[in-house]
């Protein structure tokens, strides 16, 4: 039953692949560095490691992902290899993100992934972050993941884009809001047996609800 699960999820993974690949323009590479007003979306480096792991080990910031339990080092360095590896193969991904001022202080991550932890939404893009605490309700979840929208719909050319977030946590939800999304279904968890919410967005929405330059 488990190996079908898995040739299961690999298959839709592929086609979320393929769909992307097959809309997105030749030789575009979302690696590149992108600014916001007050961040830096930039390339994982070595000396990022460190503060993703503290990151990872606090449990409030853990509290509303997968299993809520903080990580060890060894596996917050699995995490980020994990990153790395989803922007080799995909070409597009998690960025780094910094504050303009520090370019080089790691705050946590904002960007695109396939969510393959869910097969159940799959072939589809998330959109998602993750912030150290001390940078909490500045608005820069937001302000990151507008332009991880920016570049889904855009450069990448994809018609959707999907959140997944543990309905109590409201903070997440609210930044859905902002950017727009809406509540498409809830699902549960294959490994946690916890309930998600799943939001999205499409093309034609973010188009719409953009702000005026």
């Amino acid at each position: 039953m488990a190996s079908l699960s898995t040739a299961r999820f690999r298959v839709l993974e592929e086609r979320t692949v393929r769909t992307v690949s097959a809309s997105s323009p030749p030789r575009h590479n979302s690696r590149n560095v992108r600014t916001t007003e007050r961040l830096v979306l930039r390339p994982w480096r070595a000396a990022d490691a460190e503060p993703f792991a503290a990151l990872n080990a606090d449990p409030e910031v853990r509290r509303f992902v997968g299993d809520g339990r903080p990580l060890t080092r060894a596996e917050s360095d699995a995490e980020l290899e994990s990153i790395t590896a989803h922007w080799d193969r995909h070409g597009f991904g998690l960025w780094c993100a910094a504050a303009r001022a520090e370019p080089d202080r790691a705050l946590g991550f904002v960007g695109l992934a396939i969510p393959s932890f869910l097969p159940a939404v799959l072939p589809a893009v998330e959109v998602g972050w993750r912030l150290a605490r001390p940078v909490w309700g500045r608005g820069l979840a937001t302000e990151g993941a507008r332009a991880a929208l920016a570049e889904a719909f855009g450069p990448l050319a994809l018609a959707r884009v999907i959140a997944i977030v543990y309905p109590a946590n409201v903070a997440s939800l609210r930044v859905a809001a902002k950017l727009g999304m809406r509540r498409v279904s809830d699902r549960v968890h294959p490994l946690t047996r916890r309930r998600v919410r799943v939001l999205a967005i499409s093309a034609e929405d973010a188009a719409s609800t953009a702000p005026a330059p």
